[in-house]
């Protein structure tokens, strides 16, 4: 056989493999936009902005219209890289658990290029975006990463801090997007795109009439966000024509939606009805977001799907879709359900609820939740909505004039959401969910989230000081970034999660300020490791005093530390702990 047609035969063989693996491994690209609820879309009945792009993707794909996400972005974000209901793993805003199994990671682990493009918002540090098992990224709202977004951003490319003055930060991480696809055509890709658009602040855009490159990146004026609107759906145009163009356009499923609904400041027209925009509140338009899907070959053109889906079956339709190979332990905490059944017409619906937790504070004591079907709607304080009727949510149903239907419903709406608020953790350590390691520094306010007498005890009720720290009763005393314990009376306590790395005898330096003399202790396990430490009055003035009385004594691995309050009126800014 001669070497021209070995080579002939071993290219054909090599494109009958990747023919092969893009039929078993389709690419996957998700859209989520910003700040952008489906009463904005023309295809949804929107008539405020023009978005032929996005009502393109649903007449060639398929339009959901009962897809619900949580009512603000980092609750959203947590739910949909990890697929649980925020009952179970959120932490704290702006901040992903680094302990979470993400679609990045089961992604990466199948062998896939993967790729992150946008806003992050979910704290760590530049590692932070590998170790979730993304190969690239473009992004903002990242250390490395902090100015505003819009005009002469500064984003973190692939581990680097890079400023882009004089342009435009959109285009930016578009142009990144596309070369991703250019790039990994001919082999399986994911790529997540959590676009900055149209996220406050609203300013011109490259298309505006008044487009200056060398604007206040901070200016905002509402009137802008129609283009920011017209924008964006122009990205998602030229992204879907890369696609196209590329000719991967039958092996790549294209998902577009948004993390929440619209900003407050913005009333739009859908149908003939004004609607304010509901972002952080916990009605319908909150949650309720636009959701397409286009998949030429695959998904056919034109559907209208009036199924009920949430952000947790995004996770579960991936892992079904590209094959994904995730284990039980992983499964078993899934709170999706794959909404292939309902693009291939095989069912009407996959669930028969959603539910929505979200925790507004750091802390376990400002929770709201609910639980809804297409039509009806239960909050954890007891108002029962009817959906169809009642949009905005300012007339609950009475006891008393509920069909038997809806006392049955009712019912077992309540139940269920008692059996998803058990799902939460009692206690969840306050530094991300990893416990504080010591040798180290514990910042006093940074005790476990949790509830009253679980993970804190005060005394007097109500945060008295800065409740926008924490909501719940400990007094938190903040000036220049320096946050203290204050208001402390005996019997007061806090808790705290350490992995200890080896056991020993370890010295405190306890930073603190008092006008009287006082004393704390600490505990493991309901046993006192201390003594009474003495702490002398300071007159006021912040110190730091090295303890010489008292030592601790540490067994190594995790342990809940107990600080205790003996003696009142100090306030406790942070403790140092070395080994002796």
């Amino acid at each position: 056989m001669n070497k021209l047609l070995k080579l002939s035969i071993y290219i054909w063989v090599i494109g009958l493999v990747l023919c092969a693996q893009a039929k078993n491994s389709p690419n996957i690209i998700l859209i989520m936009v910003d700040d952008f609820g489906y009463e904005c879309v023309e295809s949804y009945g929107g008539t405020s902005y023009s978005t032929p792009n996005l009502s393109k993707m649903a007449a060639d794909g398929a339009q959901f219209n009962n897809a619900h996400a949580q009512n603000i972005c980092t609750p959203s974000r947590v739910q949909i890289m990890t697929g649980q209901y925020n009952v179970r793993n959120y932490t704290r805003f702006a901040t992903l658990d680094q302990s979470q199994f993400t679609f990045g990671h089961a992604f990466k682990n199948a062998g896939y290029k993967t790729c992150i493009v946008g806003k992050w918002q979910l704290g760590g540090d530049e590692n932070i975006i590998q170790s979730m098992g993304f190969d690239e990224h473009c992004l903002w709202n990242i250390p490395g990463a902090t100015k505003e977004r819009y005009v002469s951003p500064t984003f973190l490319v692939n581990g680097i801090s890079v400023d882009y003055r004089g342009q435009y930060g959109p285009d930016i991480q578009q142009e990144f997007a596309e070369k991703f696809i250019r790039k990994n055509k001919d082999k399986p890709f994911f790529l997540y795109y959590p676009m900055t658009l149209p996220h406050y602040p609203f300013q011109p855009t490259p298309d505006s009439p008044d487009w200056d490159p060398n604007r206040d990146p901070y200016y905002n004026n509402t009137r802008y966000f129609a283009d920011m609107v017209e924008y964006l759906d122009k990205l998602v145009g030229d992204l879907i024509s890369v696609v196209n163009t590329n000719g991967i356009s039958e092996e790549t499923l294209i998902i577009f939606t948004s993390d929440n609904g619209t900003d407050h400041r913005i009333i739009s027209y859908q149908n003939g009805i004004s609607v304010p925009g509901a972002k952080g509140k916990m009605i319908d338009d909150a949650t309720h977001v636009p959701f397409l899907v286009y998949w030429p070959g695959m998904v056919s053109s034109g559907l209208n799907i009036a199924g009920l889906i949430d952000f947790s079956d995004i996770f579960s339709t991936l892992v079904e879709v590209a094959d994904l190979d995730v284990t039980s332990d992983v499964l078993s905490k899934q709170d999706g359900t794959s909404f292939m059944p309902l693009l291939n017409a095989s069912k009407k619906e996959i669930r028969t609820h959603s539910f929505c937790w979200y925790m507004e504070r750091t802390d376990m004591t400002d929770i709201k939740s609910f639980i809804q079907n297409k039509d009806y709607k239960l909050h954890s304080d007891g108002r029962f909505i009817k959906k169809k009727t009642d949009r905005f949510e300012k007339n609950p149903l009475n006891d008393s004039e509920l069909t038997a239907y809806e006392k049955t419903l009712r019912n077992k709406f309540s139940k269920e959401i008692e059996y998803y608020n058990q799902l939460r953790p009692v206690r969840i350590p306050y530094n991300n969910s990893e416990p504080i390691i010591i040798p180290g520094k514990i910042e006093c306010e940074q005790y476990d989230l949790g509830m009253p007498g679980v993970t804190y005890y005060d005394k007097t009720k109500g945060n008295k000081l800065n409740g926008f720290w924490r909501s719940d009763d400990v007094d938190i005393l903040s000036d220049k970034n320096i946050h203290q314990i204050t208001d402390t009376e005996k019997g007061e306590w806090l808790e705290y999660s350490i992995e200890v790395s080896s056991s020993g005898l370890y010295e405190l330096d306890i930073t603190y300020s008092s006008l009287k003399d006082s004393a704390i202790s600490f505990s493991v396990n309901d046993k006192c490791i201390s003594g009474t430490i003495r702490l002398p009055s300071t007159a006021g003035k912040r110190t730091q005093m090295h303890c010489l009385e008292k030592n601790l004594y540490l067994m190594d691995g995790s342990q809940i530390l107990r600080l205790n309050i003996e003696k009142g009126g100090i306030q406790l800014d942070s403790i140092k702990i070395y080994q002796k």
